[in-house]
């Protein structure tokens, strides 16, 4: 959803058609706040998955049993594949409020 209407409000930037600036900045806003309330329950998803991934490595190194990295591992990928996709969550965040920027100053 997010990359779909990351092309459409590009494309409407580059291409300077005539469009409603009005409705245009609207859905705009919209959206910015629909992806910060997916940035925020992502975030903590993301830090729930890390203390559990801390949790079970010291659980791990402690206990010297060496079974426990069967579940070690398949949290450790998990905890990383949050990150990246917090990272192109909080990248895609930031370009949108530069848009948003443009957006607001092509309408005065």
């Amino acid at each position: 959803m997010f990359k779909d209407y990351d092309k459409k409000i590009n494309k409407i930037l580059s291409d300077k058609v005539e469009t409603n600036t009005d409705m245009t900045q609207k859905r705009h806003k919209l959206m910015i706040l629909r992806i910060q309330h997916e940035r925020s329950i992502h975030l903590l998803v993301t830090i729930f998955v890390g203390v559990v991934m801390a949790m079970s490595f010291l659980a791990t190194i402690i206990s010297d049993e060496l079974l426990l990295l069967f579940l070690d591992i398949p949290l450790l990928i998990l905890f990383v594949a949050y990150l990246f996709h917090y990272r192109f969550l909080e990248n895609l965040t930031q370009k949108w409020y530069l848009l948003e920027d443009i957006l607001t100053n092509e309408k005065k």
